[in-house]
């Protein structure tokens, strides 16, 4: 495992998985994550802007978040500040640490992807088949493009996520 130290970017009720790209309106907490996260960038030329986004769900803190890039700032159409971030992995929180600016920063460990066993393509065939169906019957023919296109377990898991259906605990 890889040890990393980021900002945290906490969010209210939302759950962000690896894949996902998702638009967050800055609070001044988050907007402190976000400026970290370009100091601590901005000294290393080649390197993204990074933060540890992890969800508040019940008030509760979430023990693992989602790794992710900061891919564009803006406004929202309401004028809000925004930041669009991508998230591509998952670490484990670990203990508070110093780091530029006033954001919290923490010691994470990023989770490795352990490599799928036969019964986990097993288990993702089935789960496309099923999917498939279900979008064929409402036309969703543009989704089901994407969902034939993955052929990682683990991703087809995270992409299942997205189901605006789902909760949080789900």
């Amino acid at each position: 495992m890889t040890t990393l130290t980021l900002p945290l970017l906490f969010l209210e009720e939302t759950v962000v998985l690896p894949g996902m790209v998702v638009p967050i309106e800055l609070d001044r907490e988050n907007q402190a994550a976000v400026d970290a996260a370009r100091l601590a960038a901005g000294q290393n030329q080649d390197a993204k802007p990074r933060v540890l986004v992890v969800p508040r769900l019940g008030g509760t803190y979430a023990a693992t978040g989602a790794v992710a890039e900061i891919t564009q700032t803006g406004r929202l159409p309401s004028g809000e500040p925004a930041v669009v971030v991508r998230a591509v992995g998952r670490a484990r929180l670990g203990v508070g640490v110093q780091g530029p600016g006033s954001a919290l920063w923490v010691r994470a460990e990023q989770l490795d992807v352990p490599a799928p066993d036969e019964r986990s393509y097993e288990l993702a065939r089935e789960y496309k088949a099923v999917l498939v169906s279900i979008l064929q019957h409402r036309g969703g023919w543009q989704v089901i493009d994407v969902i034939q296109r993955i052929t990682d377990p683990s991703e087809l898991a995270d992409t299942a996520g997205y189901a605006s259906w789902l909760d949080n605990d789900k």
